[in-house]
């Protein structure tokens, strides 16, 4: 394990040469002479668990630098070196470049020595603390991700395909924390763990529930908040979840609650992905999916959607949304179904799975992945298509 280092900045060359002199074999450290130099060693890569600045530098002073690498590096331990400690310097130096300790010029070697290590070993705690956190976050999250793949892969499947998608849009909508926003895509029906077995599977097959079911169903999200809420540094990923089916005019659920842009801007990511995921079986998404969701220009924040919908949709000629095409049906085997088919059934594995819907054309991206399935499972056959007519292709 690489021996923790401590950053020396000031822009007296005497003054840092003397350093290494008193300092050599006390600790592993390195200097920067000025702020600049500082800044551009922490930007190349170099790691510092402790910072020790110089208030008084031209270009840029010890309070302004100390918060540049508070910035860079959070883990660092800052402190300062000044000979004009008031109080107006104190304030901003906590505040802005937060400190850990004050010396005053001249500083004895002896208590330089005393005040690094206690540095050293705050960085220490830090770190240690941090990498606790992390290893309980991965895990927590490792457990409730694999209890939802148990509890019902389909589901499952439209949360993993909901996070690709908050991963390739994140950047786009100026999203902060883009692992934040993915994470929540991925346990956003972590809720359905309280659902009764009967419910959950039909819910995976898309069939229609009763009205009370379906009321069970959207009270989901207090359970998924309640459970996301244990795991340490997720409470925002807990609120995005709760707030999921919350629409952009101040409906849905939970009923009472933020409206328009004050509901969290994950949550009205995740409030269209949601529906996204309903209408289309594969991670392609095309602009006809989009002109869907417009229908409901009430539930959606229009603007976030336009953005989405520039990063994922895509153009898929052999889509139409016309519910009753011309041309000729017929039952085949999928062996023979061709792009631009237009499904009358569901394709339908034997055990129940409903792969595709029917009232939708077939795209080569979906018979490519009929292929994959067809080597895994039976499925229903023949299926009845319409082809030919307005809208098809092939």
């Amino acid at each position: 394990m690489e021996e923790p280092r401590v950053l020396f900045v000031d822009d007296d060359e005497n003054l840092l040469m003397g350093l290494k002199r008193r300092l050599r074999g006390k600790f592993s450290f390195d200097t920067a002479l000025g702020p600049l130099e500082a800044i551009e060693k922490i930007k190349s890569g170099a790691k510092y668990a402790v910072c020790v600045a110089d208030m008084r530098m031209p270009e840029m002073d010890g309070v302004e630098l100390l918060s540049n690498v508070a910035k860079l590096s959070p883990d660092t331990v800052n402190m300062m070196l000044t000979g004009n400690a008031d109080q107006k310097t104190a304030v901003e130096a906590i505040n802005q470049g937060r400190i850990f300790r004050f010396f005053n010029k001249p500083c004895e070697d002896e208590e330089l020595l005393v005040g690094v290590n206690a540095a050293l070993r705050q960085h220490q705690l830090i770190t240690a603390e941090k990498a606790l956190i992390e290893q309980t976050l991965a895990g927590s999250i490792k457990v409730l991700t694999e209890v939802l793949s148990q509890l019902n892969p389909a589901i499952f499947g439209k949360a993993m395909r909901a996070k690709v998608w908050c991963d390739q849009v994140a950047k786009s909508i100026g999203y902060p924390h883009p692992w934040e926003l993915g994470l929540a895509a991925l346990l956003a029906p972590i809720g359905y763990v309280s659902l009764p077995a009967d419910i959950l599977s039909r819910l995976g097959e898309e069939k229609p529930l009763q009205p009370l079911e379906r009321d069970v169903v959207r009270r989901t999200p207090e359970v998924a908040r309640s459970l996301i809420s244990n795991i340490p540094r997720l409470e925002n990923v807990a609120q995005i979840v709760y707030m999921q089916y919350r629409d952009f005019d101040g409906s849905g659920f939970p009923s009472d609650g933020p409206k328009g842009t004050d509901i969290p801007l994950g949550s009205r990511v995740l409030r269209i992905f949601n529906d996204l995921g309903k209408i289309t079986e594969s991670e392609l998404v095309v602009k006809q999916h989009f002109d869907e969701l417009r229908q409901k220009p009430k539930r959606y924040d229009m603007s976030l959607l336009d953005k989405i919908e520039m990063v994922l949709a895509v153009v898929d000629p052999s889509y139409d949304k016309t519910a009753f095409p011309e041309g000729t049906e017929h039952d085949i085997y999928l062996k023979h179904l061709r792009m631009g088919d237009f499904l009358l059934t569901d394709i339908e594995t034997r055990d129940g799975h409903v792969l595709l819907t029917h009232g939708n054309y077939i795209s080569e991206v979906q018979i490519q992945r009929l292929r994959v399935f067809q080597k895994l499972h039976q499925f229903h056959e023949p299926i009845r298509v319409r082809r030919g007519g307005k809208g098809a292709s092939g």
